[in-house]
């Protein structure tokens, strides 16, 4: 890569990132207000759990069908319709009359949100080096974090700055109770949901525009030499063959899957836990789900120059597999340390680390299935991605039904579980062994 195409280098994954924060502010914004949607829609609680679900058991299924289009034909074309695609639907979100209408929302969510990582992964290949792999995908995933990060303090701040405006049945009074030295006090929230995705969604749309303005898909002295070289794209069928029998792409699912169980307790389930466990009112709850999920974004920057360092010290093997193994192996830790404690805030501190471990490791599998995927990168990422995603569609049911048997103690000894797997998984991971291409044998 020539020192003239720096700047724009960095200005490509720095529009990456941005696409991928709005993405996440549009998929965690939900869960925030999510027990209020239930009392003004009128579903249950399981209905509440599958809702939550929904949206990633969508977006894992369309991981590899999404990453294929991208690497066919090219990650600017179908990042900018991602964007527009989740950006409508969230602003559909704001006109649901009930529990089947929400469901809907969340599935179409899921589809149109499949294809932004894979596609970002394309990106960071084109144009980043590949000692720079590491770094520039925590820039892009860290626009993700960010996003999620700042979604519940933003969610609940406009839930209540929007109120009065659009049609008069947006703005709904909501009685929530607390229990406060053993007295159980009724409390009256005046909040329109409603309004909150029709703006998210809007600002999304403005988002695709200018995405679409400024981002190629590489660098224009590049451009030839990387089609001569790439020869004929494999097909899906292909692709998805390789996928299945490659032993680094099996353990790439086991990681995935693994660790967003219980990563994804933070972005669906926590704001409940924090209601029955603690009392917590809506405007704490965003405010304590906002501070988890920024100490993760701390790891998420981390990590970058770990896996790079790594790999210049230890090579391609060990430079993303210990990364990723010790990083889970931490957050079965945090996982046992949460039932010990009584305090709100401690709690969050705890789950606060844990999302620092698990973004810490992140940068690791991206560069991982930049530097094993040859030709099917944005397939590779997918690949995880969903299995990821089918972790976290299972999350919200799978728990929630362990915490009405058990109670939330033992939900947080069953992440901690899967967080065992997804470290061992890791550490047998050898990102020095490319995924063999169709009429190659390994």
């Amino acid at each position: 890569m020539s020192q003239k195409a720096t700047p724009q280098r960095y200005a490509m994954v720095g529009f990456a990132s941005m696409a991928a924060l709005w993405m996440y502010i549009d998929r965690v914004c939900l869960s925030t207000l999510a027990d209020r949607i239930q009392k003004d829609l009128q579903f249950d609680g399981d209905q509440k759990a599958l809702i939550l679900g929904a949206f990633f058991l969508a977006y894992a299924l369309c991981q590899i069908p999404t990453g294929s289009l991208a690497d066919r034909f090219g990650q600017r074309k179908v990042l900018t319709a991602c964007i527009v695609g989740w950006s409508l639907v969230t602003a559909m979100t704001g006109f649901v009359e009930g529990f089947l209408g929400l469901l809907a929302v969340r599935l179409f969510l899921g589809i149109a949100e499949a294809g932004a990582y894979p596609a970002a992964a394309g990106l960071v290949k084109n144009w980043a080096k590949p000692t720079e792999r590491g770094r520039f995908s925590s820039i892009v995933a860290l626009g993700g974090r960010l996003g999620g990060a700042v979604a519940p303090f933003v969610t609940a701040f406009l839930a209540v700055a929007f109120i009065g405006w659009g049609p008069s049945h947006w703005t709904y009074e909501f009685e929530t109770r607390r229990v406060v030295d053993g007295v159980e006090i009724a409390h009256v929230e005046i909040l329109n949901w409603r309004a909150v995705f029709v703006f998210f969604g809007l600002c999304g749309l403005l988002v695709a525009a200018l995405f679409w303005l400024v981002v190629r898909d590489r660098p224009a002295d590049a451009a030839k030499p990387t089609v001569v070289n790439d020869g004929p794209r494999p097909s899906f069928l292909s692709q998805l063959s390789i996928l299945l029998f490659d032993r680094n792409m099996f353990l790439f699912a086991t990681v995935q899957f693994g660790a967003n169980v219980g990563w994804a307790l933070l972005v669906t389930l926590l704001p409940t836990y924090l209601n029955e466990r603690f009392g917590t009112p809506l405007n704490e709850i965003g405010q304590k789900q906002t501070v988890t999920l920024l100490i993760g974004c701390v790891g998420m920057i981390l990590g970058g120059f770990v896996t790079d360092f790594l790999h210049g010290k230890l090579g391609p093997r060990w430079g993303r597999s210990l990364p990723i193994c010790f990083a889970k192996a931490g957050c079965v830790v945090c996982c046992c340390l949460v039932p010990q404690f009584d305090s709100a805030w401690t709690v969050i501190l705890i789950l606060g680390a844990m999302a620092f471990l698990v973004d810490l490791g992140n940068p690791s599998i991206w560069s991982l299935a930049q530097d094993v995927g040859g030709k099917n990168v944005g397939a590779a990422l997918g690949w995880g991605n969903m299995f990821g995603n089918l972790g976290a569609f299972a999350s919200p049911i799978v728990l929630t039904v362990v915490k009405d048997w058990y109670g939330w103690n033992v939900a947080f000894f069953v992440c901690a579980g899967f967080y065992a797997s997804a470290s061992i998984a890791g550490f047998l991971l050898n990102a020095g062994r490319p995924i063999a291409q169709p009429g190659e044998s390994k």
